[in-house]
């Protein structure tokens, strides 16, 4: 099989980036030598000769090449690259402004409006709406959208899988997914409906978990800096596996609770009540209001300030989102004991007096 020089490329580029950033210390010191050897060698080009300075780099890099080629061609063939490590590298990057973004390449970046669908086609087409996207084709092999607070959009990927995506949400997927295997990384909630295909199982990955399918539907919620996250089965089977390696096979109506990256519990729920968001609803099943309050930060995208004495406050019912955040803590006001305050900071909750 023969493959294209931007292909070998890109793999060795991304089996560089692995093994820099490998959490097993005794691989990455030893990598981490190598690529300083390489590194030395470049930094001292001024004060060496060219002779000595192409031979201090291409001994250093000769074994690592060689590697690197082997690895390129295993990549190539079985996509075996840990695809989550550049896609946390993605995640963790800054980004400016408020708009939802689509960034196809590091140079380009495509603003898209509110609750707008962002369509992938098989033949490599991108279009918002409507409207076709015209962009510059790249050696990047990953796209990210990025759905600041206040915001929401869809993703419909090139295999047929629809995503609905929750305020404050990174997705980062693949431009053209591997023939065997499918797989995205989020930071964030979504909503994923999987295209079934048996020669290539679909992987949901998080910095906490990964989520394992053939083809189902389920919700995602694992916000970076989250003591908690959860998935919840709509409908088909997933499983679930976490950093420690310990396994789960989730059913129809069943939440799986993960915390500090490892399954803590499973529990049947009624799965509708936790896809709810997607139609602009908020099922609130006995939740704190701690967690209620920071869900409505993110879906409005505007400050909530509360006392300690109100956010261990038990709370149930349905809140419709289409309705102002005022209007909607005005709701919750009518069956819990507080009060709200719409300050030039954002919203003050407190606990009202008896």
């Amino acid at each position: 099989m023969k493959y294209s020089k931007i292909e070998i490329r890109n793999a060795l580029r991304r089996i560089i980036e692995y093994f820099k950033m490998q959490e097993e210390v005794s691989s990455q010191e030893e990598m981490a030598d190598l690529w300083n050897k390489i590194a030395v060698g470049i930094n001292k080009k001024k004060q060496k000769s060219q002779r000595r300075y192409f031979i201090i780099t291409t001994a250093s890099a000769a074994a690592l090449i060689g590697f690197m080629w082997l690895g390129a061609e295993k990549f190539l063939v079985n996509n075996s690259s840990d695809f989550s490590v550049v896609a946390t590298k993605m995640t963790n990057e800054s980004v400016v402004g408020d708009d939802i973004q689509l960034i196809v390449s590091q140079e380009e970046v495509i603003s898209i409006k509110k609750g707008s669908t962002v369509t992938y086609s098989q033949s490599g087409t991108v279009s918002v709406g409507e409207e076709e996207i015209s962009h510059t084709a790249t050696e990047d092999l990953y796209d990210q959208i990025i759905v600041p607070k206040g915001k929401f959009t869809r993703l419909i990927l090139a295999d047929g899988s629809s995503l609905h995506i929750n305020a404050g949400t990174k997705v980062v997927y693949p431009k053209h997914f591997a023939k065997n295997k499918r797989e995205i990384f989020v930071d964030g909630e979504i909503f994923i409906d999987v295209k079934r295909d048996e020669s290539a199982p679909f992987f949901v990955k998080t910095a906490q978990f990964e989520v394992e399918v053939l083809g189902t539907a389920f919700n995602v919620s694992a916000y970076k800096g989250d003591d908690y996250a959860e998935v919840v089965l709509l409908r088909g089977a997933v499983n679930l596996k976490d950093n420690k390696k310990n396994t789960l096979k989730l059913s129809p109506n069943q939440l799986a609770s993960i915390s500090d990256g490892v399954i803590s519990g499973k529990k049947t729920v009624n799965a509708a009540d936790y896809v709810a968001w997607t139609e602009g609803l908020f099922v609130m099943n006995t939740e704190s209001l701690e967690r209620v309050f920071l869900k409505l930060e993110r879906y409005y995208g505007k400050t909530i300030r509360y006392d300690a004495a109100v956010k261990d406050m038990m709370v149930c019912g349905i809140l419709d989102l289409n309705y102002s955040l005022e209007e909607v803590l005005s709701r919750i006001a009518i069956t819990a004991p507080i009060k709200y305050e719409n300050t030039v900071n954002g919203f003050l909750i407190t606990k009202k007096s008896e």
